[in-house]
């Protein structure tokens, strides 16, 4: 049985069981309203910019698709920026060409409230994905890993793999982003955690670009090479930068970095054992199941019920439905090598809560 198989299957046998269970429901514990119409949904991944570490989610939108019959595709602006204005601007295109529901990455944690708010005011629905944006708002839910706990999980991996004391370095991405401050957080926290043994030698963020991360980690190394255990990347270009360093400059490869992601930079670095792991989320998954939300909601008139136990609650929202992440090291990359960045057991793990608990359906 293959991926999208069973993750069909996975939908479908529970959604079976909930059918029958969810008709004496009390309908005031779905407070989200869906259209008293279903429609066929329309739905676009849409973005606020063009980052590689994305590139997943347009095959999930394609597979969710075809799996449960609906339209999606994957969208990214004209410009080069990556901007909530950009954004907002391809939504609101995208709407007036008939577009019903609308996956979002964030352009801004509260900014991206305002345009969710003028779709919902048109009946069309929006989810965040993989970056939340800050409640109270329209969205439906958010399906991403937790940043927060992520980073702190990679910043103690770090921590194991550097001996338990020494000097580490976070590499992040724009502090315009929702995510990298919780990321900053954590890491802190984490190291706080080992009174004293680790030390928080520097943060270097805003380069998650592959014109800024190279020559920012490269003036790292000139500057700290000598006096760093570890380091760790928390997106995209940093990691591919991080793993190009530790390839080409062997003198540095006393330092334990973690990536994140799987270019083809990171899992050939980690292959050769010039770098100690990579930080796996589900990118894949993350997207094809809230494609599968907003298929259930406009499609099949489901409703999301805001109390679900499936939800976690974090200081920007009370309805995270949380996906996993792992550290992957050279003892278990073969399990994922050329293959999109994708936990195929947590996919399945979220479908099972999104039919067992967070959506309720005539």
């Amino acid at each position: 049985m293959n991926r999208k198989t069973k993750l069909r299957t996975a939908a479908a046998a529970v959604a079976t069981l909930f059918a029958v269970c969810a008709c004496g429901s009390n309908p005031d514990q779905a407070t989200t309203t869906a259209n008293t119409e279903p429609e066929m949904a329309k739905i676009s991944i849409a973005m606020p910019g063009t980052n590689t570490y994305f590139s997943p989610w347009a095959e999930a939108a394609k597979d969710a698709a075809e799996e449960w019959g609906f339209q999606a595709t994957y969208d990214l602006p004209a410009g080069t920026d990556w901007s909530l204005a950009q954004q907002n601007t391809l939504v609101d295109s995208l709407a007036a060409k008939g577009y019903n529901g609308f996956g979002f990455f964030p352009g801004d944690a509260q900014g991206t409230v305002a345009e969710q708010q003028k779709l919902a005011e048109r009946g069309i629905f929006s989810i965040n994905i993989n970056g939340c944006t800050n409640d109270p708002g329209p969205a439906l839910l958010c399906v991403s890993t937790n940043v927060y706990d992520a980073a702190y999980y990679q910043t103690e991996q770090l921590i194991e793999a550097i001996g338990g004391s020494g000097k580490i370095a976070v590499l992040t991405s724009l502090l315009t982003d929702p995510n990298p401050q919780l990321r900053i957080k954590a890491a802190e926290d984490a190291v706080a955690a080992t009174n004293g043994q680790v030390i928080l030698e520097q943060v270097v963020a805003d380069i998650d670009s592959p014109d800024t991360a190279p020559p920012a980690i490269n003036a790292l190394l000139s500057s700290k090479g000598d006096e760093l255990d570890g380091m760790f990347a928390t997106s995209w270009y940093p990691s591919v930068a991080s793993a190009i360093a530790m390839t080409d400059s062997p003198e540095y490869r006393h330092i334990k970095v973690i990536t994140a992601e799987n270019s083809d930079q990171v899992m050939e670095a980690l292959s050769n054992g010039y770098i100690y792991g990579t930080l796996f989320q589900n990118t894949y998954g993350q997207a094809y199941v809230a494609a599968y939300i907003l298929y259930k909601v406009i499609q099949e008139g489901c409703t999301v019920n805001d109390q679900s136990p499936a939800f976690t609650t974090t200081d920007q929202t009370s309805k995270l439905l949380q996906a996993d992440v792992l550290v992957v090291t050279r003892d278990n990359m073969h399990e994922f090598v050329d293959k999109p960045e994708s936990l195929p057991k947590d996919t399945e793990k979220l479908l099972q809560a999104v039919n067992d608990s967070v959506l309720s359906c005539p």
